[in-house]
């Protein structure tokens, strides 16, 4: 006999709460996430989650599954969706999906976006039967080590004026993480966003916890993105740098090939049209 399941909002939990069931729904994955309150807190700050319409799955009373919303405006981005290893294959996934779609659709949301691993197989055939449809490949990258080459003619340069400059290149939409909209929740006037710019290109970055973090870059070319990233490297004063979800096309991608960088991980990112 299967115990009833229910479901309720996100905002139900309070945040030490939501971070053990976040963590523990990521339990096995390719590449398993350990969150704590804060983040879960500056998730739903910097990414616009909003708990009122992310749904939590109960069962047995207890939280066994969780799908977070993001809204801004006509655009929306499932921030997270995971059942813990007991109950999966079990329907909950679906379950939760559909309930966000449906807040989704309430927010006068066209378009949701979300990323799965390339590797996740059961929940890409989830997202497809959904309506989801996959439109590039992402990967994130590490780095760490010495700058692979002096990077002289990159200069530090205020964040606005990089926005500006490569918001004119862009050829393609910022994955939800990097976009305009969470710079703007980040505020570039703070010294906790920096940006290099050389002229081939701009790149603006965040260093915390001893890292260097790349949220934008533009560049005309392969050796242009290399330039930008040893200059992070060399003024951040730091020995690693993550870029996360790059576009596999994208320039720096090849860039952080050349250098060794690893590729921890490649996601799909898929959107279904409201």
């Amino acid at each position: 006999m299967t115990t009833a399941t229910s479901l309720t909002p996100a905002a139900e939990l309070s945040l030490e709460r939501m971070a053990e069931l976040f963590t523990q729904a990521y339990e096995g994955y390719e590449v398993p996430l350990h969150v704590d309150a804060g983040a879960i807190a500056f998730m739903e700050e910097a990414l616009d989650l909003d708990p009122d319409r992310g749904r939590v799955a109960w069962r047995g009373g207890r939280p066994v599954g969780v799908a977070l919303l993001a809204v801004r405006g006509e655009a929306g981005w499932v921030g997270g969706m995971g059942v813990i290893a007991s109950e999966r294959r079990t329907g909950l996934g679906h379950q939760l999906m559909q309930a966000v779609i449906a807040e989704a659709r309430a927010a006068g949301v066209r378009r949701l976006g979300l990323e799965v691993l390339e590797k996740n197989v059961a929940a890409r055939t989830l997202y497809e039967k959904l309506g989801f449809r996959g439109f590039r490949r992402l990967e994130v990258w590490a780095l760490e080590g010495s700058p692979a080459a002096a990077a002289s003619t990159a200069q530090a340069c205020a964040p606005r004026a990089a926005r500006g400059r490569i918001a004119a290149a862009r050829r393609a939409s910022e994955p939800w993480q990097r976009a305009d909209a969470t710079l703007d929740r980040l505020d570039v006037s703070t010294p906790a966003l920096r940006a290099v710019t050389l002229p081939g290109g701009d790149a603006i970055y965040r260093v915390t916890d001893g890292r260097a973090s790349v949220l934008q870059s533009a560049t005309a070319s392969v050796a242009a993105a290399g330039a930008l990233l040893d200059a992070i490297l060399a003024r951040a004063g730091v020995r690693s740098l993550r870029y996360l979800n790059v576009p596999a096309d994208d320039p720096a991608a090849a860039a952080l090939r050349e250098r060794n960088a690893t590729c921890v991980t490649s996601q799909l990112e898929m959107a279904l049209e409201l």
